[in-house]
C-alpha cells in the first residue's frame, strides 16, 4: 500500500507539463510547469508572472515565480513567493527555474530551499547572471516539490548546472 507522501508524488507528477531538462538535469521528483517568455522579456515595467500554483495539491499551499529580464546587465531577477495559508502545517519547498533557448539548452539555472512556516508568507528575490544574451531565453520551466532541510543532492546538481554554464 503506498504511503500518502508517495501518493502525493505520484499525482504531483500526473499533473506536471512536461519539462523539456529535468530528467535529463538530474532534477526528480519536481512537478514542473513550462511557460513560453518571449512577452515577459519585453516586460519594462517590472515583473512577468509566470507561474501561480500550489506546491502541494492537499493543502491551501502556494507559491509563485516571477522574473524579470535586464539586457544591459544581462540578467535576470527571480521573484519567488511562498503562500502557506495552512495553519498546522510547515514545509521545506524546492523551487528549481530553468532557463532556455530556442533550441531547448539551457543557458541559466535558479535553486532555492526556503522552510515555509504555518500561516506564513514569503517573498524572496534573486539575481542570476547569464553568460549568453538574456534575449535568448525562449522558455522558463519551473519545478517544485517538498524536500528536506539539505536537499544535498538537488543542491549539489544546481551547482553541477550552474559550473558547466558559467553562471554567476
Amino acid at each position: 500500500m503506498p504511503t500518502l507522501k508517495q501518493l502525493s508524488i505520484a499525482l504531483g507528477l500526473l499533473t506536471s507539463d512536461h519539462a523539456p531538462v529535468p530528467n535529463e538535469d538530474g532534477w526528480k521528483n519536481y512537478v514542473w510547469r513550462v511557460h513560453a517568455a518571449q512577452e515577459c522579456l519585453s516586460a519594462e515595467d517590472g515583473y512577468c508572472m509566470l507561474v501561480d500554483d500550489k506546491w502541494d495539491w492537499k493543502r491551501p499551499q502556494y507559491y509563485s515565480f516571477s522574473f524579470r529580464a535586464d539586457p544591459k546587465t544581462n540578467s535576470v531577477m527571480s521573484r519567488i513567493t511562498l503562500k502557506n495559508e495552512d495553519p498546522d502545517d510547515d514545509d521545506q519547498v524546492c523551487v528549481v527555474a530553468g532557463f532556455l533557448n530556442a533550441a531547448g539548452e539551457e543557458i541559466g539555472i535558479f535553486f532555492a530551499n526556503w522552510r515555509a512556516l504555518p500561516g506564513r508568507s514569503y517573498t524572496r528575490e534573486a539575481p542570476i547572471w547569464l553568460t549568453t544574451d538574456v534575449r535568448d531565453i525562449a522558455t522558463v520551466a519551473v519545478g517544485t516539490k517538498q524536500c528536506d532541510v539539505k536537499a544535498t543532492a538537488d543542491a549539489e546538481n544546481f551547482y553541477r548546472i550552474r559550473l558547466e554554464l558559467k553562471q554567476r
